[in-house]
């Protein structure tokens, strides 16, 4: 498989509220949308802020964010990738490796850079820190330049 992988931090910058994209990052969205996919992780993470949202009194912003998650579940369909039996296993591997190097990455961090490399896909992120220690191929689609490799 060959594509993109968008970490919740991408997803979350494309939501309702939040500014519109620079013109050149969105043409680049729009000319790479059949190679985007969307992990099952940042659909939990998504739903998670909605009910905090809606728990905290937000109930109009949580009711937009939840219409906008349906349609985006919607338009990604089969595209939607499950944190299956080899991304959990390849999670458990770099999870320990980040572990040992000193590093403690957050669980979904971890489940969306295994369902990535299980897969061969470039994570898009917002927070290459994160990612960089995981070691996957990532980029910000915001940075003009190539992927970084690790």
């Amino acid at each position: 498989m060959r594509g993109y992988l968008l970490d919740t931090s991408v997803i979350s910058a494309l939501a309702p509220g939040k500014p519109p994209v620079e013109r050149p990052v969105a043409d680049w969205f729009r000319a790479t949308s059949d190679a985007l996919h969307l992990p099952s992780i940042a659909v939990a993470e998504i739903e998670q802020g909605i009910c905090k949202l809606r728990r905290a009194g937000g109930t109009a912003q949580a009711d937009a964010l939840s219409r906008w998650l349906d349609a985006l579940v919607r338009c990604y369909g089969d595209r939607i990738l499950p944190f299956d039996t080899p991304a959990a296993r390849l999670a458990g591997a770099m999870s320990d490796a980040a572990h040992a190097a000193g590093h403690r990455p957050g669980f979904a961090d971890v489940a969306i850079a295994a369902i990535a490399a299980d897969r061969a896909l470039t994570v898009l992120t917002r927070n290459q820190r994160q990612f960089a220690k995981l070691g996957v191929v990532q980029r910000d689609p915001w940075d003009p330049g190539p992927p970084v490799p690790h």
